[in-house]
Parts: C-alpha cells; sequence; structure tokens
C-alpha cells in the first residue's frame, strides 16, 4: 500500500471525538500507547473514495498548553508527527469554550476541517449556530454532524477529502491585535534564523507557544531564544500589567467573542424538561446521593445475574471441549498437562472472568454515556478525598469488581502520578469476579450468607484504612476540576461499540498470561513440586492461621487464577465438594480473609508493573500479603471472641 496521508481528530475531551472516530474506523481500530507514556490512542486505515487514510484518535485536550500526560501526547504528535488534516470536532453545545480550542488549533497550519458536534444539544438549551457565517469567519470548511447518531458523517468525509486533494492550502489564522502579533512575528523570525529541525507545524504557532510558556518549546529553541523572550516577556507586562500567558489568553478569547456574536444566539429557555429537573436532583449536595443506590443496586445485580447465566451457557461448550483431549491421558500425561493448561486458561477468561465482565463494562459505558458517572464522582469526591482519593478514582473501583486488569489501565483518567499510584495500590483490594465467587462459595457452604456481606463491608474499611495510611506519605491531592457533561440517553450502538473494544484489549492483555500461568500451573502438578511449596507456607498457615498446611500449594495456584482456589482447596485436602472440607467455620472465614487481600494475581502484578514500576508493583504486593496475614488474624480472633462468649 502507498503512503497514507494521516488525519488526526482533535478536540476537547467530550466533544464526542471518540465517537466520532469508532465511526469512521467502523470497528477495525488499534490501539497503542504513545511512547514513554501510559496514554492509549486509538488509530484506524479508513477508505474515502477508494484512497486510503490514516486516521488517529488523539486524546482529549481543552487546550495546546498541556497540563498532563494525555495533553502532552496531543502536544507532542502535531508538533513532531506529519498530520495532512485535523478534524476539529466542537462541542456546538459549549460553542464559545470550543471556539477558543479551534482559534488555537488553526495557529499550528495544518488543513482543518471542523466537525460542528452536538448541534442538537446546543438548540435544545437555545443556543441557534449559522454555520455558513461561522465557516465565512473561520475561512475553513464547517461540517455539522451528529456524531452519536452518525448524521453528517458522510459529508465529513467527502469535505475531508476535498481538502485533502487539494494541490496547494493557504495557511488561515487570525491575527493578533497590532502589538501582540508584532511580538509573535518577531518570535517568527528568530525561529526562522536560529532553528535547525524542520518542525511539522508553523513557525508563527511556535512564536505564540514561545510566548505563553518557553518550556513547551523544544530545547534547541528554547536556548536560543531566551534573550528575545526575556525582552518581549518584560514589554508585554510593560503593556498590558499581566502574564504573557493571560496576554495570548485574553487574544484568543477576544477574537473567539467576535466571531460567536456574529455566529450565533442564544434564547433562555422558559421552562425546564424532565431531564432537566432529573439533573437538579442528581447534582443537589443535600439529596443527590439517594441515586447512589440505586446505581450501585441495578450494577451489582445486573452483573451478577447476567454474568451467572453466561456462566451456565459456557460452561458445557468447554466441557465438551475438556473429554476431547481427554484420551491425551493415555498416551502422554504431560502433554495432557500443557493443554489442559491452554484449555483452562481459556476457560478462565472467556468462561469465569469474562461473564461478569461483559455486563460491568457494558453497564459502565452506559452510564458513562449517560453523563451520570461523572456525576457520581462529583457526589462521593467529598467523602472519597478524605482517604487521599478523588471522585474520579470510583470508575477504576468499579471495574475492579469485575477484573482487576481493565480496573488498573483505568487509572490513566486521573491527572496526577501520585493519584494514579494510589489508586493502582488500592484497587486490587477490591474483589474481582473470581475472587468475589470464592467468597460466595465458600460461605454458602461453611457461614451463611450474612458472613459473606461482611468480608464486602471488611473490604471497604481496608481500602479506606490504607488510602489513608499511604496518602499521608504523598503529596497533598489537588482539588477536583470535573466537567459534568450534559445528561442525555446514550446511543445503544455505540454503547456495544465501547463493550466490545474494552472486551478485546481484556482479551489482548489477560488472555495470554492466563493461558501461560495455567500451563505452568499444570507443569507444577506434573513434576509434583505442590509438596514443596506446601513446605514453603507451612509456617504461616499452620501456625499463624491455624490453617492445614496441604493449603499452601492452592495459594500459588490462586496467584495465577484466583478462582482454581475453589477447585484446589478440594483437591488439596482430598474430597470432592467444599460442604466435605474439614474445616471449622473458623478456619474458612479466616481463610477467605487471606484469599480475599494475598498477592494480587500474576496478570494483575504484570499490568502494575507495567503501569506504574517495578517499586510500585512490589510494595503493592507486599502490602497486600501483609493486609492478608494481618486480615486473617483479625477474623481468627473475632471468631475466637464469639466461640468464647458463645
Amino acid at each position: 500500500m502507498p503512503h497514507t496521508k494521516t488525519i488526526a481528530i482533535v478536540g476537547q475531551p467530550n466533544a464526542g471525538k471518540s465517537t466520532l472516530f469508532n465511526v469512521l474506523s467502523d470497528l477495525k481500530t488499534s490501539t497503542s500507547n504513545f511512547a514513554g507514556t501510559s496514554v492509549q490512542m486509538s488509530e484506524s486505515l479508513i477508505n474515502i473514495y477508494g484512497d486510503y487514510f490514516k486516521i488517529v484518535d488523539l486524546p482529549g485536550t481543552y487546550s495546546l498548553n498541556y497540563s498532563d500526560n494525555a495533553e502532552k501526547v496531543t502536544y507532542d504528535y502535531l508538533l513532531n508527527e506529519k498530520v495532512d488534516l485535523i478534524i476539529n470536532v466542537m462541542d456546538a453545545s459549549l460553542f464559545v469554550r470550543s471556539l477558543e480550542m479551534t482559534v488555537e488549533i488553526m495557529e499550528l497550519g495544518i488543513p482543518m476541517v471542523v466537525a460542528l458536534n452536538m448541534m442538537d444539544e446546543a438548540k435544545f438549551s437555545g443556543l441557534e449556530l449559522h454555520q455558513d457565517i461561522l465557516a465565512n469567519e473561520l475561512k475553513i470548511p464547517i461540517v455539522p454532524i451528529s456524531a452519536i447518531y452518525g448524521k453528517g458523517v458522510r459529508t465529513l468525509t467527502t469535505k475531508c477529502y476535498e481538502v485533502l486533494r487539494k494541490s496547494e492550502i493557504n495557511f488561515t489564522r487570525f491575527p493578533y491585535t497590532q502589538h501582540m502579533e508584532q511580538h509573535v512575528q518577531r518570535i517568527s523570525a528568530e525561529i526562522q534564523k536560529h532553528s535547525t529541525i524542520s518542525y511539522k507545524v508553523s513557525d508563527v504557532f511556535l512564536a505564540i507557544k514561545a510566548i505563553e510558556n518557553p518550556e513547551l518549546l523544544p530545547l534547541e529553541l528554547q536556548s536560543s531564544l531566551s534573550t528575545a523572550l526575556k525582552e518581549v516577556e518584560s514589554e508585554i507586562k510593560l503593556e498590558h500589567n499581566v502574564d504573557t500567558y493571560e496576554a495570548i489568553s485574553y487574544e484568543r478569547h477576544h477574537l473567539s467573542m467576535k466571531i460567536a456574536e456574529k455566529a450565533s444566539r442564544f434564547t433562555p429557555k422558559d421552562k425546564f424538561s424532565f431531564i432537566d429537573r432529573l439533573d437538579r436532583f442528581i447534582m443537589n449536595p443535600s439529596y443527590g446521593f439517594l441515586s447512589l443506590p440505586i446505581f450501585f443496586g441495578l450494577m451489582f445485580v445486573t452483573i451478577f445475574y447476567v454474568g451467572n447465566f453466561l456462566t451456565e451457557l459456557i460452561e458445557p461448550a468447554f466441557d465438551f471441549i475438556g473429554n476431547l483431549y481427554s484420551p491425551l491421558k493415555e498416551w502422554n500425561m504431560f502433554a495432557w498437562f500443557t493443554v489442559n493448561g491452554i484449555v483452562q486458561g481459556i476457560t478462565g477468561a472467556i468462561g469465569i472472568v469474562l461473564p461478569y465482565f461483559l455486563p460491568l463494562v457494558f453497564l459502565t459505558a452506559f452510564f458513562e454515556d449517560t453523563g451520570y458517572l461523572a456525576r457520581l464522582a462529583f457526589l462521593i469526591d467529598n467523602t472519597i478525598h478524605r482517604i487521599g482519593l478523588h471522585g474520579k478514582s470510583v470508575a477504576a473501583f468499579i471495574l475492579g469488581v469485575g477484573c482487576t486488569v481493565p480496573a488498573i489501565y483505568a487509572t490513566r483518567i486521573l491527572e496526577s502520578r501520585r493519584d494514579r499510584i494510589l489508586t493502582g495500590i488500592l484497587v486490587p483490594f477490591v474483589p474481582c469476579s473470581a475472587r468475589i465467587a470464592v467468597i460466595f462459595a465458600l460461605t454458602a457452604a461453611f457461614a451463611g450468607p450474612i458472613w459473606a456481606i461482611v468480608i464486602f463491608l471488611y473490604v471497604i474499611l481496608v481500602i479506606a484504612v490504607n488510602g489513608k495510611l499511604i496518602s499521608l506519605f504523598l503529596k497533598k491531592p489537588i482539588g477536583l476540576i470535573l466537567e459534568i457533561p450534559v445528561l442525555r440517553m446514550p446511543q445503544i450502538s455505540m454503547t456495544f461499540r465501547k463493550t466490545w473494544y474494552k472486551i478485546i484489549d481484556f482479551l489482548k492483555e489477560a488472555l495470554p498470561f492466563l493461558i501461560l500461568g495455567s500451563i505452568f500451573l499444570g507443569w507444577i502438578e506434573y513434576f509434583d513440586i505442590a509438596v514443596y511449596v506446601d513446605l514453603l507456607f507451612a509456617p504461616i498457615l499452620e501456625y499463624v492461621l491455624n490453617l492445614p498446611e496441604e493449603l499452601g500449594s492452592t495459594l500459588v495456584f490462586g496467584f495465577f487464577r484466583k478462582e482454581l482456589i475453589l477447585v484446589m482447596v478440594n483437591q488439596a485436602l482430598g474430597v470432592e465438594s467444599l460442604e466435605l472440607l474439614p474445616l471449622t467455620t473458623a478456619q474458612v472465614m479466616t481463610f477467605i480473609a487471606f484469599v480475599t487481600f494475598y498477592f494480587p494475581c500474576f496478570t494483575t502484578f504484570v499490568v502494575i508493573w507495567k503501569e506504574f514500576g517495578a517499586k510500585v508493583a512490589t510494595g503493592s504486593a507486599v502490602l497486600s500479603i501483609l493486609v492478608a496475614i494481618g486480615s486473617a488474624l483479625i477474623f481468627r480472633f473475632l471468631f475466637y471472641v464469639i466461640e468464647y462468649f458463645i
């Protein structure tokens, strides 16, 4: 395939940028981390009138003056990569704010088309936009779209194709007021004189960024422009009595307001709709929290009922597959253990984790698209802030109920590394679907459902205490700055698309580790290494926790796949069902407490290592073991007290 031109989708968060990308890519997409970061961006090849173009969905940013890793990725990509066209996705319902971003993007000197999204919501709020006037003012194509419904997308691609086919494209930007423009042109001339590298953006853009914040410039320009920039900075402060950043921001805001006055008209609404009243109820700090039990109740009930249904649906298929390779036992036991490990790894991912993960991801995507998750973060921020976290962390904890791996990846939405690390350390304490299965199965067989509730309440206590203690050694958290998107009914087709992407990412990340881990477990069993493992864990199990030393091997198996504990505990103690285990209720609850918190599974450990580094991964593992031992001792003592007095 010949060299393809690149189209970059750029816009502010919640403008519908990724939704548009999903429509354009039609599921044929790949996701990658930007070099040196954990921030993901998606790209795909699309066909427009027989020609292929690479389309890249860059992380949302409020400005090209980046303040976090995601915004820096967008800035670096536009600065250093060859971008042939920018699709600037504007949120029409936030017209002036979006317009300031558009004016800034125009300074790059890269051909662009504006996708004016959410026109229906703008109209609903009383804002009338005249796209012809806007196009005439900006001197660039404007295409109204509804990304969530796919409306206007064909017109958008046609307009992009027309722009890309032009042999010569004029560079359009708005000149600043006379004295500011003189400063910009002066620094631009200095850049042309001193720059030894050919950048992918205009010299004018680099000049404006140099005046705004010299630290945004490449190092070679910072040193060569330092003298001129100091002179410009002092002149601007003398002329305007403000910092250079404020002076440039004022220029863009002034331009945006002038354009908005010509291209839009606002008519206040005379009455509120049901959605408006519902939004007011949810956002009310006094009684908005009443929506929380409804939300969490719906989430948990749906996840477990749908998860159980899917598990029962899938189980017979894997039982049938198991019978197909059972003759290997008579031919070669090592081969059987290897093949069985592969099948068990796939079973763990598709037959055990996926049934619970699927409804969880779907509901999370659904409520995210409604705008409720942002409101949820707002409602619980004050409470969760007391343990050093932000309301945004709730998304990771919700995902952790399904599987810890995507929950760790969900920490990427947090702005500061401090918050990402703290959330990443605490998320493994949330019981995943595999550990929840262990908790319910063992409590149902021995202690009753009330003790399952006790375990979950204790988990909340553990997260709160550890969060508070760890945050004492970290920097103080910054205040929560959270954009609250419009409350809306989502497009179900787009929710399914998001769910599909999440499932594919989960299988790509987790399935290889589950298969390799299961093969390794099979080899441990084949070479009869479990005996030595039991001896290794015997001191802790027998003397500290008052548990049979034979359970040591189950902990190793649980390191790779927690759900295997239910199978291995039967094998280790020589019984056919959980009800026949030679354990007291106190021993079972002690064992559950230990299993709930001890070492994160192999895949989680690898992902934490990859996301946060070796120190954080090792520290998280050590902390989990200490918490597990401490929790087991607490439950052992609790039952000792109960038995003593009762």
